[in-house]
């Protein structure tokens, strides 16, 4: 297996991560953004108009076919695909992805098998008046926390009952997100990495619950009891290759939040602070291979700023991030004569250190620097 094909909504770090293990790269996507076309032996990109997922999906397998490739990967968007190929696709069965997604289902597959989970109901299900506030609602499937709303009583809830569709109500705990990074291998297991969730920092995005990043890796006293948790139900639901288990940490316990059966935002900070190759153990588990355990060497930040108003990048901003990348500071950095929307992601920054904090710092000091001057 010399070749594979990354199709995904954004995919740079799917590619970047094949690139470094030594395999050509193809890629289908969305963004094209300037640094992917550096990382990738050939970029298609495709448009914001093809929002039919049929539609979506039928011009894509149309791409795929003036690529010769060994393996292929469907990267965010793209994971309950079903492409016609002849080619071996590393990734979990759509219909278990299709599965494991949806909030409703884990939740009770979770509470069937003993693991503490943040009650959760259907919004459709749900008698307003009936709950203890403040609640969650979220999407039913889907990662990004984007469309996440905390919900203070039973008349905002009511106008959201009436506005929207297909979503979860769950119970709402404060306390810190953290991921598990693991590699399985039918009903075989290893945690790789732990890490903890940047999300809603007002110096990275205006929405409150939207992931913004990470840093790698996590130090908590639960951490052990988290790896053995996600390797249990990982294990029990016969998923492969990379995948990962957010978790919620509270003064009320440890919950299991999530599952995520595909390759996660942790990717890049996983790998510089345990010194490996995610994709490589990916294409390995396939083949029944689990890596060896190792530990971090530093903690490494990653911060994705999104913009607080619509923003034009330039020609100088668009070279200016470009540098940024070239020094293994920034990546998704977007091409010039480019309109970012408010809310929508402009740039991903790095930042590597021996502590949390200083690596925290490091990612916000960045951020500023980048846009002081109304830059963005």
């Amino acid at each position: 297996m010399k070749t594979v094909l990354v199709v995904g909504y954004n995919t740079r770090h799917i590619c970047a991560s094949a690139k470094k293990a030594g395999f050509n790269v193809f890629s289908i996507e969305h963004f094209g953004d300037r640094d992917l076309f550096e990382i990738a032996d050939e970029v298609v990109v495709f448009k914001d108009s093809q929002v039919d997922n049929n539609t979506r999906e039928s011009d894509t397998y149309e791409s795929m076919k003036r690529f010769d490739y060994d393996a292929l990967v469907c990267g965010p968007g793209f994971e309950q695909s079903d492409f016609d190929t002849e080619h071996p696709v590393l990734n979990n069965d759509k219909k278990l992805v299709e599965k494991v997604s949806d909030k409703f289902w884990l939740s009770e597959y979770l509470t069937e098998i003993g693991v503490k989970h943040p009650s959760t109901f259907l919004l459709e299900d749900v008698i307003p008046s009936t709950l203890k506030y403040p609640v969650m609602v979220k999407p039913r499937s889907g990662a990004g926390g984007v469309k996440n709303l905390l919900v203070l009583n039973s008349e905002q809830l009511e106008k959201i009952k009436r506005s929207f569709n297909d979503f979860i109500v769950q119970e709402y705990i404060e306390g810190i997100t953290a991921s598990v990074s693991l590699i399985a291998a039918y009903g075989k297991a290893r945690s790789i990495g732990t890490s903890e969730e940047i999300s809603g920092f007002p110096w990275l995005t205006n929405i409150p619950y939207a992931y913004s990043g990470s840093i790698t890796p996590f130090n908590h006293k639960h951490v052990e009891v988290m790896k053995e948790l996600a390797e249990s139900v990982v294990c029990d639901l016969m998923l492969v290759g990379s995948n990962g288990v957010d978790f919620l940490l509270s003064d009320k316990g440890l919950f299991l939040l999530e599952i995520n059966p595909r390759f996660q935002g942790t990717l890049e900070t996983v790998e510089n602070s345990y010194e490996l190759n995610l994709f490589s153990m990916h294409v390995a588990a396939f083949f029944g291979e689990l890596p060896q355990p190792v530990s971090a060497k530093c903690f490494t930040g990653r911060a994705v700023l999104s913009a607080k108003n619509d923003v034009w990048i330039d020609q100088r901003m668009s070279d200016l991030l470009f540098d940024c990348y070239k020094k293994e500071l920034a990546s998704d950095v977007p091409w010039h004569n480019t309109l970012i929307l408010k809310d929508k992601p402009i740039v991903t920054f790095f930042a590597a250190g021996t502590k949390r904090d200083e690596t925290l710092t490091k990612l916000r000091n960045m951020t500023n620097k980048i846009s002081s001057g109304d830059l963005f």
